[in-house]
C-alpha cells in the first residue's frame, strides 16, 4: 500500500495547478469560451468511455499494467501542457490527462480492494484519496510559488518538474510496485461469467452524489466573488482549506467509516453535505462561507470512501475491476449532467437556488442510502 500511495502522490503533483490555471492558460493563447468548455467536456467524456473499457481490461489482465499506462498518460499530458501553446494542443493534453485519470482511479481502487481486509477497506480506500491530494497540493504551491516569481516562465517549467515527477513516477511503479490481482487458474469464461454485483438502489446513490457535487463545483468561485467581491488571491485561498482537509482527512474518515454500517455511514456523509450546503445562502461572511463548503466536502469525503469501501466489499476477484468500473459509470454521468443542471439553475433561479437544490439531491440520496442498511452491512 506505501508503494501505491508514493506513486499516486508523485502522479498527482499537477492536478490543483490545472484546475485553477488551465482555463487561464487557455484564455492566455486566445481560446474563446466555449473552446474552453471544450477542455473541461474532453476530460469528462475521456473518464466516461474509458473507465468501463479499463474496468474489464483489468479483470483480464492485472492490475499494474493499467497503472504504469496510467502513469504514461499522465506524462504524455504534461509533456503536451509544457511545450504546447496551441489550443489544439490543449485539448490533446487535456484528452490525455483524462485517460490518466479515468485508469488510474479504477486501477487504484481495484488494488486496493484486493489486498484489504473489508475491517481496513474504508480506511485504505482514503489513504489513497490523501496521498492524491497531497501530491496535488505540493504541486500546486510549487506551480504558484513559480507564479509569484516567474509568472512568464511558469506554465512550462512548471509542467516540465511535472513530466520530471511521471517519468520518476513510472520507475518506480515498473520497480517497485507489485501485481495484486491474485494468480488466476480459473479459465477465461469463469472470469467471463463473473458479474458485478451491485444494488441498482447504490448505483442510484452513488448517480445523485455526483449529480449533487457537480451541480456546484463548476459555479464555487463564480458564488464566491459575485457574492463577496474580493479578489483573485482571496479566491485563491479559499482552496486553501479544502486542500489541507482533503491531505488530512480521509483516512481518518475512513478509519471511522470501518466500524459501522456501510449504508448508514453513506447516509451520514450525505446528510451532512444536504445540512451544510442548505445553510450556506443563510452564511453572512466569508470565512463562515468557506468552512460550510469545506464541511461539506467533508461530509462527501465520508460518503466517498464509504462508497468505494462497499464497492469492495461486493466485488469479486474475477470482477472487481468491471463492479468498479460499472459504479464509475454511475458516478460519471451524474458528473456529466450535474454542471448542465447547475448551470441552468444557477442562471435561471439564482445562486441560492443552486445551493438549495444541492441540498436536495444529497437529502434525497441519503434516504435511500437507508434502505440499503441490509446490504450495507459489513463481510
Amino acid at each position: 500500500m506505501i508503494r501505491l500511495r508514493r506513486a499516486l502522490f508523485l502522479i498527482s503533483a499537477p492536478i490543483v495547478y490545472i484546475n485553477f490555471a488551465l482555463p487561464l492558460r487557455a484564455e492566455d493563447i486566445g481560446a474563446s469560451a466555449i473552446e474552453i468548455g471544450v477542455l473541461f467536456s474532453l476530460f469528462t467524456a475521456a473518464v466516461f468511455i474509458i473507465r468501463p473499457i479499463a474496468g474489464v481490461g483489468l479483470d483480464y489482465f492485472g492490475r499494474r499494467p493499467f497503472f504504469i499506462l496510467a502513469a504514461l498518460f499522465y506524462l504524455g499530458a504534461n509533456v503536451l501542457y509544457a511545450v504546447h501553446d496551441s489550443i489544439f494542443g490543449l485539448y490533446v493534453a487535456r484528452l490525455c490527462q483524462g485517460l490518466g485519470f479515468a485508469v488510474l482511479t479504477i486501477a487504484a481502487e481495484t488494488m486496493v480492494a484486493d489486498v484489504s481486509a473489508p475491517e481496513d477497506r474504508a480506511r485504505e480506500m482514503g489513504a489513497n484519496l490523501a496521498s492524491q491530494a497531497r501530491g496535488a497540493m505540493a504541486g500546486g504551491f510549487f506551480a504558484f510559488t513559480l507564479v509569484g516569481a516567474a509568472p512568464d516562465i511558469a506554465w512550462p517549467v512548471s509542467f516540465s518538474i511535472f513530466a520530471a515527477l511521471s517519468v520518476f513516477a513510472i520507475v518506480f511503479i515498473v520497480r517497485a510496485l507489485p501485481e495484486s490481482r491474485p494468480a488466476r487458474d480459473e479459465a477465461l469464461n469463469e472470469i467471463d461469467a463473473a458479474k458485478p454485483n451491485l444494488h441498482f438502489l447504490l448505483l442510484v446513490v452513488i448517480f445523485l452524489a455526483s449529480f449533487a457535487s457537480a451541480l456546484v463545483q463548476p459555479f464555487y468561485l463564480v458564488y464566491m466573488r459575485s457574492r463577496f467581491d474580493v479578489d483573485m488571491l482571496a479566491l485563491a485561498t479559499a482552496f486553501l482549506p479544502l486542500g489541507i482537509a482533503s491531505a488530512i482527512f480521509p483516512r481518518f474518515l475512513g478509519k471511522a467509516a470501518d466500524r459501522g454500517n456501510r449504508a448508514v455511514i453513506v447516509a451520514l456523509g450525505l446528510s451532512a453535505s444536504a445540512v451544510l450546503y442548505a445553510s450556506i445562502a443563510q452564511l453572512e461572511h466569508y470565512y463562515a462561507v468557506v468552512g460550510a463548503f469545506v464541511a461539506a466536502a467533508i461530509g462527501a469525503m465520508l460518503m466517498d470512501v464509504t462508497k468505494s469501501a462497499w464497492i469492495a466489499d461486493k466485488s469479486t476477484r474475477n470482477a472487481a475491476g468491471r463492479t468498479f468500473a460499472l459504479a464509475a459509470f454511475a458516478s460519471g454521468l451524474g458528473s456529466i449532467a450535474g454542471p448542465l443542471a447547475g448551470g441552468l439553475v444557477y442562471g435561471k433561479l439564482g445562486a441560492d437556488a443552486l445551493l438549495y437544490a444541492c441540498a436536495g439531491v444529497y437529502a434525497a440520496a441519503a434516504i435511500i442510502a437507508l434502505q440499503l442498511k441490509k446490504e450495507g452491512a459489513r463481510p
